[in-house]
This record gives C-alpha cells, structure tokens and sequence, in this order.
C-alpha cells in the first residue's frame, strides 16, 4: 500500500507526538525500520482490537460450527427452545453462505451475525471472534490490512 500526502502526515503526527506511549523517539532519526516494526505490531500499546474488511469463506464457515450445534439440539444457547421456523431460516443462510465468494465483506455479514444472536445460536462474544481482530497501529490508524514500510516512515518524517 502506497501512503498517501494525507496519511503520510498522520503517520508523520503519530511518531512525532506518540499520543499511546509506544517509544518511537528512541528511534526517530536512527532507525526507520524500528520505527516501522514498532507500527506493525500486534502487541504492545498501540495494538486494538479492529473490525476485520473481509473474511475468508472456509475461516466463517469453521467459525460458525457451534452456531450448526445450537441448531442441531433446537435449544438456544440460554437453552430456551429454537422454534421450526429458525431453524429452517439458518439452514437456508449456511447453505447460501457455503455457495459464497472465497472472500466475504465482513460487513454484508454482520446484519446476519447480529441476527445470530438475537435468534439465540450464537452469542456477541462468538460474533466479535469473527468479525474483529487485534490489528497493529498501522491498522488502528489506515485499516485492516495495512503494514507499513520503512521507506513509508522515510517518506513521513523526511528523512
């Protein structure tokens, strides 16, 4: 991913004021790899949690498998009974989404995802399991997906 002027300004803001405590001033001016190992991690301050843009197919699909238990007993997960109706409705959308894209929009899905919870097969602890990861500070700040570069912290800070 090319930065652009606009990003590449915020990326420039970010190293230069720190606002979560990360430590880039030990490496401003001596390493830009450093600087951009220190954005591409997944631990550390500046990771989050993030919505994920997409999902793979079979990744949804292995992810689902206990919503399909909670259909299989026709109880809930509160273990309240699932009426015939439901089920037949989640049928239907498994197959449907055994006939999708390898790739998936995390977002057409997260209305049904929703809907999994309040029909009680699935709970908002599963569904965030599926539709969020911990993204690095590169993705906190330019989305899901985003790795930064050494020459991208080059081209911000001028150097």
């Amino acid at each position: 991913m090319t930065l652009n002027t606009s990003q590449l300004t915020t990326l420039k803001n970010e190293i230069l004021t720190d606002p979560l405590k990360v430590g880039y001033s030990s490496y401003v001016g001596i390493s830009n790899v450093a600087l951009a190992g220190m954005l591409n991690a997944t631990t550390g301050p500046g990771a989050a949690i993030i919505q994920l843009s997409t999902i793979t197919k079979g990744s949804l699909l292995l992810q689902i498998v206990p919503w399909l238990d909670q259909l299989s007993t026709s109880q809930t997960v509160s273990g309240t009974a699932i009426p015939a109706a439901t089920v037949t409705k989640w049928q239907q959308r498994f197959q449907t989404l055994q006939a999708a894209d390898p790739t998936i929009a995390v977002s057409s899905i997260l209305p049904m995802m929703d809907n999994g919870i309040s029909d009680g097969i699935a709970t908002a602890a599963q569904v965030s399991s599926i539709t969020t990861k911990i993204g690095s500070r590169a993705e906190v700040l330019f989305g899901s997906g985003t790795v930064i570069l050494w020459q991208d912290v080059q081209d911000a800070l001028g150097s």
